[in-house]
C-alpha cells in the first residue's frame, strides 16, 4: 500500500546557464511531508490505478525498460549525413563558451551550471543520464544507463543496480586508474546528501543505500517517485571519489577525477576550461574529439563577436540576433531546443478578490491570445505551457487542446457578466523586471484584459522583491515574471501546484488536483503517468490557476565544420559533447 504521506524532494532550484534573469528562489526549507488527499476517487475514477496491498511473498523483480522517445519530427536544422567521424578525420578541437565563471570545482557544493554542465564538472559521469541524439523529440527526460548496465524494480521503492565492469577512475593521482565499484557511489551519494548543500534535495527521498556486491548497488526510497530515475540522471548527481575528496577535505581547489570522457588539463575559474579526450574511457570510440575547450565570455556582445570571428565554434542566440544573423548566413546550420520550465510565468491569488471567482479568473485568460505575443514579442521562439518539465514531449498538450482557454473576448465579457462583479474589474499585475520582452508581454495581457472590462494596473518591482515578496512570499494579485527552474515534473506540481506546497503562493485548495498530483508522483508506468499529467493539466487550465504563456526556446547555431551536434540541455545535461566532432 501507499504510504499515508507522500515526502516531496524539494529539488534544487537550478541557475540558468546566462539567464541573468532568474530570480534567487532556491529552497531554505527541508522537504517536507504532504498528506494524502481527501478527494472522492470518483474524481479520478476515470485513470484510477490502486496499487495493490503488499503479500507475504514479494513481487518478482521486474526490468525497467529505457523509457522510449517519439518518432523524430522534422527539424530546420540539417542532419549531419554521418553520427562518426570517418575514418583518419577523428580529433580535432572543439570551442564552446560559458557564460558565468565558477566559485570552485567542488560538485557537489555548486548547484550553479557553469560549474556542472560547462566547466569542470564535464570529467565526471553519473549512473543514469538523459538520452541525447538525432531521434530524441525534445523537450525529453528520457533516461538512460551511463555507469550502470541496467536496472530493476523488486518493488516500489527499491532499485537495484548493476554496474558495468569495465569503468576506471581517470588515470590521475590518487586514483591512478582503478575500477569503480559500487561502494563508490555510495559514498558520493551519501556526500551530495550532506545537509544545507545545494544539491541534497535531489537524494532526498532516499532512506537507505547499500553496495550489496562490487557492481551492485541498492536503493530504497521512503516513497514511490517516479522522478527518482531523473534525479539520478540530473547534471548536479555525480559520482565523486572518496581518495580525491580526502586529499584537502573537499573537492573546492580539486583534484577534479572523474570517470568520463573528459580529462580536465587545466581550469581559470573566470576565463577557461581546457580538457582532453580520456583515452580510457569504458565507451568504446568516445569522445570523437581530442580536446573541448571551455572560453568564459560574460559579456553577451564579446560572446557574439568570439562566435561570429570563429573563435567559438557553438553560440546561443536571443531571437533577434539570430533573425539578423541567419539573414547574413544563409544556411547556417540550427537548432531550436524547447527549454521547458524556463520563461514567462503567471499566476493568479486564487483566495482574495476578484480572483477567488474562477469565472473571474477564467475571463482573465480568454482576454489574452498568448500565441500573437509569442509572434510580436518574443520572435517565435516561445510556445505555452504550464510549467512543468515533462519526460516525454508527447505530455505537452497541443496548441488545438489549449486554444479553448485563451483568445476569445466575446466568452470573456459573457463570464464577468455572469459572475456579477462591477465592472471595471481593478487588478493589480505585478511584473518582476527582468527585461523588455517580460514587460512589453504584461502590457499586451492588460490591454487584453482592459477590452473586456478589467481595468488593469501594473506594478513593475525589481529582481531580488519579486523572488523573495512576490513568487515566494505570494504578494500579489497576479503576477507576471520569470518561473523558478525546476528539474522535474514533481519539482513543480508537488511545490506548486499541491495545496500544502510551499511554494504555493496562488493558494490553490483543489483536492481533486492534489490526488492527480499524488498519483502521479509515484507512478512508474509512463503511459499512465503520461495521462495523469495531462488531466493536471486540463484542470489548471481549465481553473485559470497559473500557466506560461511564452515557454522558451532556445536557439543554438554552429559553423558547418561542426558535425553531430545534438544536444539535450534538460537536466543539466552534457553527454552530448563527446558526440560530436569536427571536420578537419
Amino acid at each position: 500500500m501507499r504510504p499515508a504521506l507522500l515526502v516531496v524532494p524539494l529539488l534544487a532550484t537550478l541557475a540558468i546557464v546566462g539567464c541573468s534573469n532568474t530570480p534567487d528562489l532556491t529552497p531554505t526549507s527541508t522537504p517536507i511531508a504532504v498528506p494524502a488527499s481527501d478527494a472522492s476517487p470518483t474524481a479520478i475514477a476515470a485513470v484510477e490505478t490502486p496499487i495493490a496491498a503488499a503479500t507475504a511473498e514479494p513481487p518478482a523483480p521486474t526490468v525497467v525498460p529505457l523509457i522510449s522517445t517519439p518518432e523524430p519530427v522534422a527539424t530546420n536544422a540539417p542532419k549531419p549525413s554521418v553520427l562518426a567521424p570517418i575514418a583518419g578525420v577523428r580529433g580535432g578541437a572543439l570551442t564552446i563558451v560559458s557564460r558565468q565563471a565558477i566559485a570552485h570545482q567542488d560538485v557537489q557544493q555548486e548547484v550553479s551550471p557553469a560549474l556542472a554542465t560547462w566547466g569542470p564538472g564535464l570529467a565526471y559521469s553519473r549512473l543514469l543520464r538523459f538520452k541525447t541524439g538525432p531521434d530524441v523529440v525534445l523537450p525529453s527526460l528520457a533516461v538512460e544507463c551511463e555507469l550502470c548496465e541496467s536496472w530493476e524494480m523488486p518493488d516500489e521503492t527499491t532499485f537495484l543496480f548493476r554496474l558495468r565492469d569495465d569503468v576506471l577512475w581517470q588515470d590521475i593521482s590518487p586514483l591512478n586508474g582503478r575500477r569503480l565499484v559500487a561502494a563508490d557511489l555510495v559514498f558520493s551519494y551519501e556526500r551530495q546528501r550532506t545537509p544545507g548543500w545545494p544539491n541534497a534535495p535531489l537524494l532526498a527521498i532516499v532512506d537507505e543505500m547499500e553496495a550489496t556486491e562490487d557492481l551492485l548497488l541498492r536503493i530504497t526510497l521512503s516513497a514511490p517517485d517516479a522522478d527518482f530515475l531523473a534525479a539520478l540522471a540530473d547534471g548536479h548527481s555525480k559520482v565523486v571519489a572518496g581518495e580525491a575528496v580526502e586529499l584537502n577535505g573537499d573537492l573546492k581547489d580539486g583534484p577534479t577525477i572523474g570517470t568520463g570522457p573528459w580529462i580536465l588539463t587545466g581550469s581559470q575559474a573566470d576565463s577557461s576550461h581546457a580538457f582532453e579526450r580520456n583515452a580510457g574511457y569504458f565507451e568504446a570510440g568516445f569522445p570523437f574529439l581530442d580536446r573541448l575547450n571551455v572560453s568564459v565570455i560574460e559579456d553577451e556582445k564579446t560572446r557574439t563577436a568570439a562566435f561570429r570571428t570563429r573563435v567559438v565554434d557553438v553560440q546561443q542566440m536571443e531571437p533577434a540576433e539570430w533573425a539578423e544573423f541567419r539573414a547574413a548566413q544563409a544556411g547556417v546550420p540550427f537548432l531550436k531546443v524547447p527549454d521547458a520550465g524556463t520563461g514567462l510565468e503567471v499566476a493568479l491569488k486564487t483566495s482574495a478578490p476578484p480572483f477567488d471567482d474562477a469565472r473571474v479568473r477564467r475571463a482573465a485568460l480568454l482576454a489574452t491570445d498568448p500565441w500573437s505575443a509569442i509572434d510580436d514579442i518574443w520572435l517565435g521562439s516561445a510556445f505555452v505551457s504550464l510549467g512543468l518539465v515533462p519526460v516525454d514531449a508527447g505530455w505537452l498538450l497541443s496548441r488545438d487542446e489549449m486554444q479553448e482557454f485563451f483568445g476569445r473576448p466575446a466568452a470573456a465579457r459573457d463570464l464577468l457578466e455572469e459572475a456579477g462583479v462591477e465592472l471595471p474589474v481593478p487588478v493589480q499585475i505585478t511584473v518582476g523586471d527582468f527585461g523588455q520582452a517580460f514587460l512589453s508581454h504584461a502590457e499586451r495581457m492588460a490591454e487584453e484584459m482592459r477590452a473586456v472590462g478589467f481595468a488593469p494596473e501594473l506594478d513593475l518591482v525589481n529582481r531580488r522583491r519579486f523572488g523573495e515578496e512576490v513568487w515566494l512570499g505570494g504578494d500579489y494579485q497576479m503576477f507576471a515574471g520569470p518561473i523558478a527552474p525546476m528539474a522535474t515534473a514533481n519539482g513543480y506540481l508537488l511545490p506548486v501546484l499541491h495545496s500544502q506546497g510551499v511554494w504555493n503562493t496562488a493558494e490553490l485548495r483543489d483536492p481533486g488536483l492534489d490526488s492527480l498530483i499524488e498519483r502521479q508522483a509515484g507512478e512508474y508506468d509512463p503511459a499512465l503517468r503520461a495521462e495523469l499529467v495531462r488531466l493536471i493539466q486540463r484542470r489548471v487550465f481549465e481553473n485559470a490557476y497559473r500557466f506560461m504563456p511564452a515557454t522558451r526556446i532556445s536557439i543554438w547555431t554552429w559553423w558547418p565544420r561542426v558535425r553531430n551536434f545534438h544536444p539535450n540541455f534538460a537536466g543539466s545535461e552534457y553527454s552530448h559533447w563527446s558526440r560530436v566532432w569536427v571536420e578537419r
